[in-house]
């Protein structure tokens, strides 16, 4: 053991200061209102945006399914009127008397449809048969193009949209829509077309209120922008493909909402998408999540700030509660504080009056007192009870020729030693008067006893102390060493204590630097 245990004194208090409940209380109260007014503010702030991006993505959605939903028709219309025309070519063909027909009927879908900026019919070579232009132009070839070089060689039913193109009659933007024609075997019999003015969506999706920020975009299922507001000619044409929208979610979704930051102008904007389903076209709307969010900003700082001052306030009244209930109880902290001291000091005493000053080891009175203790405690759980005796040899002839305080140093050494032992904390080390020692193993046997006394006895000659009286010539001791399990009524601590007397005794007597056992 390395130092006393004391048990607690009654009424000992700890040397700091401790605070007044009411001031604690008073502390805590201004905490949690603090805390709660705090956490209140936040939580309006944050449901406050969460509120405004989701109102923005059913915003987002709604424009977007709106405007495929008017996609959808515009090309529904178109395609209606292609299919219409194909039909009369294959089943009338293309006589005088047919053509003449057909370019009345061109000329009246065109006049009762103001956003087809054509219709077109070429041969098999791609030269222009007919127009609801009027007299189609003299050499004029298609051929080149990427919509008749799709339907040379896909043979299908389906209706292409294509890639923006530049009309070569015109100079407009247009973006052509259009069919296959087949002869009766099914082999290709040239192309029925109808363009649409790309200045027809931008004249429609500007009618629509929204900040200069936000972005309607019509783009092709393979990517290729046919379309998009704010207008730039540049970005007509470009592909997005691999963009998140493309690449992560129209795969598995075909409407929704997501959070890009754009490749076109680095704004963040909060997308509503939808895919058509008769049409490979994809309808995106975005709202800048910076517009968005611009009211809330706006709120969330008034927010802010007045929650700021009431915090001000409250943190104000609090500190001057604070300070009124510190101040009441001074002169009752310095009362406390002398008699912490003065009980801190008799504390002091009590454990210096427990010590041997010279070896820093328990004195006799703890010795006494631990032992009966762990007499009681052992004959009470019926375990036993270990005592060593240590007497050093030959300590007298050290005295006498290297002097007294040579012994001191000498007994210090060793209750160091022994306190570098103790390794559990019912372990005790005692000085038993002069130069014998002592030692009390709780719960342990007589072997286990024996092994720590060797244990020790090795320790002293491993410090190899000069002693030219010893026949070793250094310092050793000698160990009396008994353990039982005590019995409640027959046992004292003075029969256990005589009992390692005797055991120390036959080990001086045999020779001494020895360890006996009873």
């Amino acid at each position: 053991m390395l130092a006393p245990q004391l048990p607690p004194k009654k009424n000992q208090l700890p040397g700091k200061k401790k605070n007044s409940p009411l001031l604690f209380q008073a502390g805590v109260f201004v905490i949690i209102v603090v805390l709660t007014l705090v956490i209140f503010n936040a939580w309006q702030i944050w449901n406050s945006h969460q509120r405004n991006l989701q109102l923005a993505e059913n915003d987002s959605q709604n424009l977007a399914r709106s405007l495929a939903q008017h996609a959808e028709d515009t090309f529904a219309q178109v395609d209606n009127n292609l299919v219409d025309l194909s039909e009369r070519i294959e089943n009338d063909g293309l006589g005088e008397t047919q053509r003449l027909r057909l370019q009345k009927v061109m000329q009246t879908q065109a006049s009762n449809f103001p956003q087809l900026h054509g219709s077109f019919v070429y041969d098999t070579q791609g030269n222009w048969l007919l127009t609801s232009n009027g007299k189609p132009l003299s050499h004029a070839n298609n051929a080149d193009r990427a919509y008749f070089k799709y339907h040379v060689t896909h043979n299908n039913n389906a209706v292409y949209i294509g890639e923006v193109i530049r009309s070569r009659s015109t100079g407009d933007l247009i973006i052509p829509v259009s069919r296959r024609l087949n002869h009766a075997d099914g082999s290709f019999a040239g192309v029925v077309i109808a363009t649409l003015y790309v200045n027809y969506f931008r004249q429609f999706y500007n009618t629509f209120a929204l900040n200069n920020d936000a972005s309607l975009s019509l783009v092709l299922a393979d990517g290729t922008i046919l379309y998009r507001r704010p207008y730039n000619e540049n970005a007509i044409g470009k592909n997005i493909s691999h963009s998140i929208l493309f690449r992560e979610i129209l795969p598995h979704s075909t409407f929704g909402n997501v959070t890009l930051v754009s490749q076109f102008d680095n704004v963040e904007r909060v997308y509503g998408y939808s895919r058509l389903e008769r049409y490979p076209l994809v309808i995106t709307a975005g709202l800048s999540k910076r517009d968005v969010l611009a009211d809330w900003r706006s709120d969330a700082s008034l927010f802010a700030v007045g929650g700021g001052v009431l915090l001000s306030i409250l943190l104000a009244l609090g500190l001057v509660l604070i300070r009124q209930i510190n101040h009441s109880v001074q002169t009752e902290v310095e009362l406390m504080r002398t008699r912490d001291q003065l009980t801190q000091m008799n504390h002091t005493l009590e454990e210096l009056a427990l010590l041997d000053g010279l070896t820093g080891l328990a004195n006799r009175r703890q010795f006494d007192i631990a032992l009966k203790n762990e007499m009681t405690r052992a004959a009470r759980n019926d375990r036993s009870v270990a005592l060593l005796m240590l007497d050093i040899d030959y300590f007298k002839q050290f005295n006498d020729i290297y002097g007294h305080v040579a012994g001191d140093q000498c007994l210090q050494q060793l209750g160091r030693l022994l306190q570098g032992m103790a390794s559990r904390p019912g372990d005790l080390m005692a000085r038993y008067g002069g130069e014998e020692l002592a030692i009390i193993l709780p719960d342990t046997d007589l072997q286990g006893a024996i092994a720590f006394a060797e244990r020790v006895l090795e320790g002293i000659r491993q410090l190899k102390i000069a002693h030219t009286g010893s026949p070793l010539g250094m310092i050793t001791a000698s160990i009396g060493a008994t353990a039982k399990v005590p019995h409640p009524h027959n046992d004292t601590p003075l029969s256990l204590v005589s009992m390692a007397d005797s055991a120390l005794y036959t080990a001086k007597k045999g020779g001494k630097n020895q360890v006996c056992s009873i």
